[in-house]
């Protein structure tokens, strides 16, 4: 049991809140994430018949604890200290810089997962954050892919039902001066009807300068001027990733390298499968897309989609990022703003008992 600390309000009597650890939802690179009951502790006739049955006075230090199960759940990421001084450095993902980044971004938006309490023993740093029942995109994404026989993706107005939370998520992380580096399906959780951007282990805040530095770029759209980032390594994934941060040779614009990925995620959701395999002219397939014929190779392959979806995906998927979209162009790009949009089922995990 995982014990928080003491918190009130105003006058109010101290509450005592605990979380009771259910299930290991997954296993991460420094220790591994559980979903987990909130309790809370006990102040009334049970807890006295438990200090008497104790022989103990009642209300005493000496009085065990009692605890009630409140009825909701969170997702509690637990990073073992050990891990942590044997392994950071050597790793391009850092434990400790994504929950300080997760406390920066807090609960301020609703597609993006922040930590509501961060606390630590000897043993480990935990992280307390919303518990998603449904899972992630990429699932959402092969259950609509094994719904057609094991191939294809959403429809449009599906895909733009998420793509639109996805961007708010963006434009929450932009605002907050924040890189993802690592966007991907796997990286965003669903819960319900809501899906969350997640997983904040390879970010980084992006540096802002004067309008004389020559070494930085100018976001018309958003009125802003940021400097580049310095390569920092080849880091995510390799189906996500820009050509700038596979080649890790030039300086690079954090939140163009973000819209690159989310640019592929798009892709997948609407074909069901990874536009390249590695963000290389070496690789044929993304060869043709950085030359301006995406569209041409999907209606080749016989998927045919809205002329707004291939614009969209085309002007995202740009070699240099200084052609691509920017957050602003892409949320008011047609295919985003108009068409239908369809909500998709429930997909709901079980619950932990």
């Amino acid at each position: 049991m995982i014990e928080s600390r003491p918190r009130s309000e105003g006058d109010a009597e101290l509450e005592y809140i605990a979380y009771w650890p259910q299930r290991r939802l997954q296993d991460a690179i420094y220790g591994s994430v559980w979903a987990c009951l909130v309790l809370r502790r006990h102040h009334g006739v049970a807890a006295d018949d438990a200090a008497r049955a104790a022989g103990v006075e009642p209300g005493s230090r000496q009085a065990p604890i009692v605890w009630e199960i409140v009825g909701t759940h969170v997702a509690i990421k637990m990073v073992e200290w050990s891990r942590v001084q044997h392994t950071r450095g050597r790793l391009l993902e850092d434990p400790v810089k994504e929950i300080a980044a997760m406390q920066l971004l807090g609960n301020g938006d609703p597609h993006v997962l922040g930590s509501t309490e961060v606390l630590q023993d000897d043993d480990f740093l935990y992280s307390i954050m919303p518990y998603c029942r449904s899972g992630d995109l990429f699932g959402i994404v092969v259950s609509y892919a094994e719904d057609n026989g094991g191939e294809g993706g959403m429809s449009e107005p599906v895909a733009r039902y998420w793509f639109r939370q996805i961007l708010k998520g963006l434009h929450y992380l932009q605002t907050r001066g924040v890189c993802h580096r690592d966007l991907s399906l796997e990286n965003i959780l669903v819960d319900e009807e809501n899906c969350l951007v997640i997983d904040m282990g390879m970010c980084l805040r992006v540096p802002y300068n004067c309008p004389m530095n020559s070494g930085s770029v100018v976001d018309v759209t958003a009125g802003t001027m940021r400097r580049l980032i310095k390569p920092q390594g080849v880091c995510g994934k390799q189906n996500y990733m820009s050509p700038e941060i596979y080649r890790n040779t030039d300086d690079f614009d954090g939140f163009a390298i973000d819209l690159w990925a989310a640019g592929v995620i798009l892709y997948i959701m609407l074909t069901g499968f990874p536009p390249y395999d590695q963000a290389s002219l070496a690789d044929q397939r993304f060869e043709v897309i950085v030359t301006g014929n995406l569209v041409e190779q999907l209606q080749n392959w016989d998927i045919y989609l809205t002329e707004d979806a291939g614009n969209l995906m085309q002007s995202m998927l740009q070699l240099d990022p200084r052609d691509r979209l920017t957050l602003a162009q892409v949320m008011n790009h047609p295919w985003v703003v108009h068409g239908e949009v369809e909500v998709p089922p429930p997909r709901t995990d079980a619950l932990p008992h």
